[in-house]
């Protein structure tokens, strides 16, 4: 019997293989670690899953041990799995989410000429041959051959033909991980130094300041404070008076460095806010699996909860947590969380760079840091004894993942996270989920109510009395524009509103959920618009850049004059996108200071952070911006909320669309009157009598609660109904379709096996075409009662009945969070 491994390849090729643990590897191999892997012509990836003994006949050997210790825990491990089974998604897919990107070790195909290039009779063989010659015998990888050739993919027959004729090579080489951790020069005191006689004045200098120090110290940073240079080093490192050595430093991100505010004296907690901790600390005292939430309203101290629930779990020696939506993670969040936890605290978010990521991910793991706050990705977070995990703004449709797999949803892995580790999960929002809300009526979660806002600290550090929520108009805009002859975006009443801030130097948010200038550009004479080639959307204005975008594959081009089609000079701008409404706003009100944040504006690092902090310091009278404005935010002159289109995703083909609009609607109300200022809402719409918007109106989340539930319930949809999604992609409409009619008789045939299961399509996309990829969607509706591996099973066999063109592909979407 010899030791085998069990490993699975970080690919989307599903399935466990087993290899042959050399004798010099034993020791390093264990579940969890990384290795190296021979995989059909390939070397790869994987992590070790199990070990075991047994025979060795036919198994190949494991090539290499990439990790000194496991990447991931056992419990994590177990988690990835059971994310695939129940995401239906690749065990590597689903473990490659859980590692830092680019650490792969893997090898690659490389071609090289082995003839000129007149030695190929054909047009492609010889841009082949020609490229290749130019790297000087070096040699270009297989898929970059493809932009050689000006095409998607390569073209493999010509590269057997090639190949076969003698004209090139093409071979497996290993490349190592792009990402790996940064050494940097380090400086301590040698035996005797502070003794030392030594005659240069910059070698003295640095050696008191070695001393003073007193540990090990970087050495760009001793050469800055004492003016000494690398020669003043090596000269004291000849006389053993220093020891220069490489050691790991760690990238910290933009975020980490945040400035932690001093905590203010705690204010007492409100009797709802006890209530709510009482609960939640009585379960990580007793270190009880159980699922909170806590629904509170905007401004009622949910933050404060969470803080003190994770001191608790802290005092404890546990570790945590904190789920924020990636727009929410706001410097003011982070700064409130290092302001009581210091140093303890890593934050994981999308623009950090790869480097970064992995060197936090590393002392997470090291259990530098145990507490860890960030967007979806940081539910698996290495963190070791696992106490709390906090999803805070639990209903937000980011939490869900879309590309590439696995397609989960991190609140619902956070929940199975907590309860595998016997840890404490709590979901707050002011609007939850119509899931999260059905559970906790099936008393699956525990509900913690906080109705009312709290108590908040004055600018001279007196308690003041809690702010109420605040008033909410709605205007109707179709009645505006008949009566008040409206031309722009801004309504009467909120430019009268805006008038009144400006005049007591208070702030507003305003919220357009819709960049760029205007949406539309069209021709008065012959209709005309501009549509992307690549996408089925319309291409949208963007003044300041002078182009027109699109914003699916973000494609751009110059604005046309006049019509392309007609040549009439009469185009015409429809609607109003941020770039607009901050136009009309400095025209209208030329002395207000105005900041606008969308994707355009935020798109360089710490960009995000720049604009909260000006707005912050009071250096702006008006933050206007996409839903990036309705969350996190908490500024004490805020007084005005104006919503200057709230149809914007209501009218969408999607079950979900009310729940959105509530959901949008009332967190963004929530930014007004936080403090001791009163706020007051304003709602632009021409739907004013819509559910969501009425009920938005009164801040009545039950009875918006009550009448969608009743719905979904009626149609079987979430949460009392289960849907998976196939959504069909390939790059020619007709074959696209054949594909996705395969796909429906397919779960047709395995549905009629399963009472109350229901396959609905195909049917086009919302947008169908994105990238130049056709779009066609299917969708599988089942019955609450039917057990999820039941759904699954149904789902895989059918996946087996149908093979998949070259050129296309199939993906599958358990839980979609939309239908478009």
């Amino acid at each position: 019997m010899a030791a085998l491994a069990h490993v699975v390849p970080l690919t989307s090729v599903d399935g466990v293989y087993t290899y042959r643990v050399p004798d010099e590897m034993a020791a390093e191999a264990v579940p969890g670690a990384r290795v190296l892997v021979p995989f059909g012509r390939r070397q790869i990836t994987g992590v070790v899953a199990e070990r075991v003994d047994g025979g060795t006949d036919g198994l190949k050997p494991l090539h290499d041990v990439l990790d000194a210790r496991p990447a991931l825990p056992p419990d994590l491990l177990a988690l990835t799995r059971w994310v695939a089974e129940y995401y239906l998604c690749a065990w590597g897919e689903a473990v490659k989410a859980a590692l830092p990107s680019g650490t792969e070790v893997e090898s690659r195909r490389v071609a090289r000429a082995l003839a000129p290039p007149d030695a190929w009779d054909e047009k492609r063989g010889r841009a082949i041959l020609r490229a290749l010659h130019e790297r000087n015998g070096t040699g270009l990888p297989v898929a970059a051959l493809a932009e050689v050739l000006n095409r998607k993919t390569v073209p493999q027959n010509l590269l057997r033909r090639m190949e076969a004729a003698g004209v090139l090579e093409v071979e497996h080489e290993v490349q190592d991980a792009s990402v790996t951790a940064k050494t940097a020069r380090h400086l301590r005191l040698g035996d005797g130094a502070e003794d030392a006689e030594v005659r240069g004045a910059k070698q003295r200098a640095l050696l008191d300041w070695l001393a003073e120090a007193g540990e090990v110290v970087l050495q760009a940073e001793a050469l800055a404070a004492t003016g000494a240079s690398s020669s003043t080093v090596k000269s004291l490192e000849t006389h053993g008076l220093v020891e220069a050595f490489d050691a790991e430093v760690e990238r910290r991100a933009d975020g980490m460095d945040v400035e932690a505010v001093p905590p203010a004296a705690p204010l007492d907690l409100h009797p709802a806010q006890t209530a709510a901790l009482e609960a939640i600390v009585g379960a990580i005292q007793t270190a009880r699996a159980e699922t909170f939430l806590l629904h509170g309203v905007t401004g009622s101290g949910k933050t404060e909860v969470y803080l003190r629930a994770l001191r608790e779990a802290l005092d404890r020696g546990k570790s945590a947590i904190v789920l924020v939506p990636e727009i929410a993670l706001t410097p003011q969040t982070v700064r409130r969380f290092r302001a009581h936890f210091g140093d303890r605290v890593a934050v994981l978010h999308s623009r950090m760079s790869p480097g970064e990521r992995l060197d936090a991910w590393t002392r997470i793991r090291d259990g530098v840091y145990p507490i860890v706050i960030g967007p979806r990705s940081a539910v698996f977070a290495p963190v070791g004894d696992l106490g709390l995990v906090v999803v805070d703004e639990e209903h937000e449709a980011s939490y869900k993942q879309f590309d590439p797999a696995p397609r989960y949803h991190a609140r619902d892995v956070a929940v199975m996270r907590a309860y595998r580790a016997g840890a404490v999960c709590v979901l707050g929002s002011a609007t939850p989920s119509m899931e999260t809300v059905a559970n906790a009526n099936a008393e699956k979660y525990t509900r913690l109510e906080m109705p009312e806002r709290v108590p908040v600290r004055g600018p001279d550090g007196t308690t003041r009395q809690p702010a109420p929520l605040p008033p909410v108009r709605v205007i109707d805009l179709t009645r505006e524009r008949q009566i008040r002859r409206l031309k722009g975006a801004l309504s009467h009443d909120l430019r009268e509103a805006i008038t009144a801030r400006l005049a007591k130097g208070e702030q507003t948010i305003l919220l357009q959920n819709r960049r760029g200038y205007a949406p539309v550009l069209t021709c008065d004479d012959c209709g005309w618009t501009p549509a992307c080639r690549d996408c089925a959307v319309s291409l949208t204005v963007h003044k300041a850049s002078h182009n027109l975008r699109c914003h699916y594959c973000g494609r751009a081009e110059r604005i046309p004059r006049p019509c392309p089609s007609c040549g009439s000079p009469a185009l015409a701008l429809l609607g109003s996108g941020t770039q607009r409404v901050e136009e009309e706003i400095e025209e209208v009100f030329p002395e207000a200071r105005v900041l606008r944040m969308d994707l355009d504006t935020t798109s360089r690092k710490g960009a995000h952070r720049k604009i909260l902090d000006r707005f912050g310091r009071g250096d702006a009278d008006v933050l206007l911006g996409t839903q990036m404005v309705a969350k996190g935010l908490d500024f004490p002159r805020v007084t005005l909320v104006g919503v200057v289109e709230a149809d914007t995703g209501m009218l969408l083909p999607d079950f979900r669309a009310a729940e959105r609009t509530f959901q949008l609607l009332a967190q963004v109300a929530g930014r007004a009157g936080r403090h001791d200022l009163p706020g007051e809402v304003l709602l632009q719409t021409r739907n004013p009598e819509h559910p969501a918007l009425q009920f938005a109106l009164r801040h009545d989340f039950h009875g918006f609660a009550l009448g969608e539930l009743g719905e979904r319930m009626a149609l079987g949809y979430p949460p009392y109904g289960r849907l998976v999604g196939v959504e069909v992609k390939g790059p020619h409409e007709g074959s696209t379709f054949a594909l996705a009619d395969r796909w429906g008789a397919a779960l047709r045939t395995e549905a009629g096996r399963v009472a109350g299961v229901e396959v609905l399509g195909p049917v086009p996309a919302f947008v169908g075409r994105v990238k130049r990829w056709w779009r066609v969607h299917l969708l599988v509706k089942a019955p609450r009662s039917l057990p999820a591996s039941v759904l699954a099973s149904l789902v895989r066999t059918a996946e087996g009945r149908v093979k998949t063109p070259s050129g296309h592909r199939v993906n599958l979407d358990v839980d979609p969070v939309g239908l478009y």
